[in-house]
This record gives structure tokens, sequence and C-alpha cells, in this order.
């Protein structure tokens, strides 16, 4: 009689293991457009307790209702950048970062899987996980999820764990990112198949309802946010956000996944990251099908509904990703078994050598803090190359103010180093802070399309504040009115031709890019 397999877990077996796929996951330190935005209204929140409800920071539409949805992320990032710089920002994005893969990790040491099937797993979604893992509230996100479903994991091997805590951790991610509701809908999905398989196998439906009696309680705990000033928008918020249909057009992690891919350049680094995601997905499916009866039937309805997610807009994918990691280990590792394969089955239970095992362990994780030292995670600033610092600096020097039309990623930069003197047309806060009608204007002149020369002239614009390889260049200067007074390879500035600062000596003048670090 064959014993029935042992749990084991990365953390005893490799946590070098564990620790180079956080250094993956942990990879891009490229600052976000909103990251300077999500700071400085921390920090306004820290200084004054509130924020505009109006939107002061723009011209286009100053009288339009701001909304907001993550309060607590941005007194967070606030107040690390106000203590520890930019440094600190880092540091709390590598622990959220680790945090959600070490709960991936607790997930998949539920399952029977070897070592040997989870270790691949958990570097092929460090790999997946590095475009979305960025300075944004997101993060949250990521760290939520994994975490409740780690308990629910823990439930379905064991019978019971601690569900109750889905009810805090909804609630204070109900105030730190939208993304919340994905976690009531994890934990009903669950519960409704708990309940169903329990009524099919003569059980009754107790322990399924009581599943969803938490996720209830879970639901109503988000009604905090209507006694929290900064936070009563968030149902609101979220409800617009998804309703919104111009998103899935303007928005570019909003397209599905496979029109993302075929949109790829060839050969480019997103069209390989889509392949992968693919095959894990691919992979993933194909091993459920081979073993149907893996015992984790409401894990696999809960990962099937965020793989449908994940295909239907690419921003799902790292949610996707990390509720199916564990069903995957789980169906592979029953498929190892099945061809009763010794290097994979045996690995768990036949110990190395202390020695060797030392030996490797230092190796592993002397190869992660060299990646990590190669891609930045160590090094105490966070990239910003590719905001327009000289052109803004261009600006203050000459005491140019007023009212800017910036490229539509570098909007919140300009708030930051320029705000109140200057103005800004539009910026990644997108339609939770802006009308339909501008977002609009910008996407015509931004995309060269019939009305971008109406975009120019309907609103008192003083600068024009574009990317260097802007299709709205060809818009520009085509003109007359428009006078470019800077450029360099990062960013093109140009002002009214009647204005004063077209009229400065020496314009255009022509800069350079240095490398450039947030803030």
């Amino acid at each position: 009689m064959t014993a029935a397999p042992t749990r084991v877990s990365l953390f005893r077996y490799s946590p070098a293991l564990i620790l180079f796929a956080i250094v993956i996951a942990d990879a891009r330190q490229l600052s976000d457009p909103d990251l300077w935005g999500h700071v400085l209204w921390g920090r306004e929140l820290l200084a004054h307790g509130s924020l505009p409800r109006g939107n002061p920071y723009s011209y286009s539409a100053p009288g339009y209702l701001w909304l907001r949805h993550e309060w607590l992320s941005e007194v967070l990032m606030g107040s690390i950048f106000n203590h520890f710089g930019p440094l600190g920002l880092k540091l709390l994005k590598f622990a959220c970062t680790a945090s959600t893969l070490c709960f991936v990790v607790l997930a998949m040491s539920e399952t029977a899987a070897p070592v040997l099937v989870q270790a691949p797993i958990l570097l092929i979604l460090a790999l997946m996980l590095v475009p979305a893992i960025q300075f944004r509230p997101t993060m949250f996100d990521f760290l939520s999820l994994s975490a409740l479903f780690a308990l629910l994991t823990r439930h379905n091997w064991r019978g019971s764990a601690p569900l109750w805590l889905a009810i805090p951790i909804v609630a204070i991610w109900s105030n730190l990112h939208g993304g919340f509701f994905v976690g009531i809908i994890v934990m009903g999905v669950y519960g409704s198949t708990v309940m169903l398989a329990d009524v099919v196998d003569g059980a009754g439906p107790r322990r399924g309802l009581g599943i969803i009696a938490i996720t209830v309680a879970a639901a109503a705990s988000t009604l905090c946010t209507f006694l929290i000033p900064p936070a009563r928008d968030t149902w609101y918020t979220l409800i617009h956000s998804i309703m919104n249909p111009m998103t899935h057009y303007a928005v570019e992690d909003w397209k599905p996944l496979i029109a993302a891919l075929k949109s790829a350049d060839s050969g480019s680094v997103p069209q390989k990251y889509f392949i992968v995601v693919l095959f894990f997905f691919s992979a993933a499916v194909v091993s459920v099908l081979l073993t149907p009866k893996g015992g984790d039937a409401r894990l696999v309805a809960v990962g099937g509904l965020l793989l449908a997610t994940a295909f239907a807009a690419e921003r799902n994918i790292p949610i996707a990703a990390i509720t199916i990691a564990p069903v995957f280990a789980n169906h592979l590792g029953l498929l190892v078994r099945r061809r009763d394969l010794p290097s994979a089955s045996d690995a768990t239970a036949r110990e190395a050598p202390r020695a060797a095992r030392w030996v490797v362990e230092i190796l592993i994780a002397v190869v992660a803090i060299t990646f990590a030292r190669h891609d930045g995670v160590l090094t105490p600033g966070i990239d910003a190359n590719g905001n327009p610092v000289r052109a803004v600096e261009f600006m203050q020097s000459h005491g140019l103010e007023g009212n800017v039309l910036a490229q539509y990623g570098w909007g919140q930069y300009v708030i930051w180093h320029g705000a109140p003197g200057m103005k800004v047309f539009i910026d990644s806060r997108y339609d939770l802070a802006y009308p339909p009608t501008v977002v609009w204007d910008w996407l015509k002149l931004a995309n060269n399309l019939d009305g971008g020369a109406h975009t120019l002239a309907a609103y008192p614009h003083d600068f024009v504040l574009l990317e260097e390889d802007s299709a709205a260049i060809k818009v520009m200067d085509s003109q007359p009115d428009w006078r470019l007074i800077y450029s360099d390879d990062t960013a093109r500035l140009y002002a009214r031709a009647n204005s004063s600062a077209a009229r400065l000596d020496g314009v255009p003048f022509a800069g350079t890019s240095p490398p450039a670090f947030f803030p």
C-alpha cells in the first residue's frame, strides 16, 4: 500500500529560492505616472485631514468631482516618504511583494505537491508579477488577495481555517484600493461551491452557508468607508470605473489578453510576457483536465473565474495567477505522482546532506542578491527616467507658469513640481478627475486624430509639453500659433507664438535628459 504523500513547504526546503522569487517579482523599480500624486495627496491628507472635492490642479475641469478610492494607501505612502524618502517607498513595495509570494508559498504548501513542482511554479509566477508590482496601491490588492486565498486553501485541504479573518482583511482592503471587491467575489464563489458540493454529497448546506455569512459580513465591513470622509466615494468610484465604456479604449491595461498579445510588436518583451502568461494558464488548465479529481473543486472555481477576468483585461493577469498557482501545483503534483517519477516524488523525502543544502542555499541567495543589485532593488533611488525633468526645470528657471497641456503620464509630475503656479489639462487620474469630453479631446490630440487641432483651440493652454516621439508633435508643428521653445531627447515644450515665452533669447533651446530619480 502506497503511503499518502506528505505536505512540504518551500519555507523549509529552500528559503533562498523564495528570496530569489521575491527579488524577481520586485524587479520593476521604475516610477509610476501616479506615484507623484499618491505621495503628494497622502501628504496633503496628513497635513490637512482632507482633500478638495473639486480638481484644483486642473484648468480643463477645475470644478469636476474628484473621486477617490485609495486614501489609506496614499496616507501610508505619504507618511513613509516623509520619514524615509524614496528608500522607504522601495521597502514598502518590497514588503508587499515578499508578503504576497510568501502567502502563495503557504497556499501551495497546503497541497501535496512536490517541491520540484512548487519551485518552478513560484518562479514563473514571480515573472508574471513583474510588470504589475509597481509603486501604486494595487500592490495591496495582491497582498490582500494572496492572504485571503491562503486561508481558503487551508480550509480546502484541512477542513477548517480562521476564515473570519476575511472580515478585517476586506475592511482594511476597502480603504487601500478599489480592488477589494475581488476578495468579496472570491469568498462568495468559494462559499457557494462548498455549499453546493456539500449538498450533493448529502452533508447539507450548513458549512457553505457559514462561509457565505462570513462573506456577507466582510462585504458589510466595507461600509466603514462611508464613515471615513476621504473614503466616502469608494463604492461609487468602483462602480463608475467598471461601467465606464471609454476605459477599455483609453487605458492600455484594460485591453483583452489575446488582443494585447496580437498588438504587441513581434519579438518584443510584452509579446514574450503574454506568451509566458498564456503558457502558464494553458498548462494549469490542462493539468486540471488531466486530473479532475484533485480535491480542490472549490479553488478551481475561484481560479477559473479569475482566469476569465484575465482574458477579459490584461490588468487582471496577476490576480488570476495568484489564485491559479496553488491549484496548478496541486494538479501538476498529481500528474507527477501518477507517472511515478522517483526524481520528483521522492525529492521531498530524501534529505540531501546538510552541508550540501547549505551550499546550494548560499549560492541561490548570492544569485538573488546579485540580481537585486543589478535591477536596483538594493539601491536607494527610484528610476524616473522618461519624465520631462529638464523641460520643467527650464520652465522654472525662466519663471514660466500657467496652464500646461502635458502628456497624460506627465501630469502628476508637473503638478508635484509646478503647482500651484502650473495647472494641467489632464493627468493619470483619468475619469476619476476629468469628464469624458476632456479625455476624448486629449486622445484626439495625442493620437493625431481628427479634432486634435480643436483641442488646442478650445482650451486656454499656455504651454504644451509632449513626449519627443508623440504623434501629437505633427499637430503642434503644423500650428502657426504655437512655437517650440525647448526640446531634448525626452520632451518638447511649446508656447503660444505671441507669448513672452516664445520671445526668449535663444529660443528654441536644446537640452539633454540626464538620469532622473523620484521625485
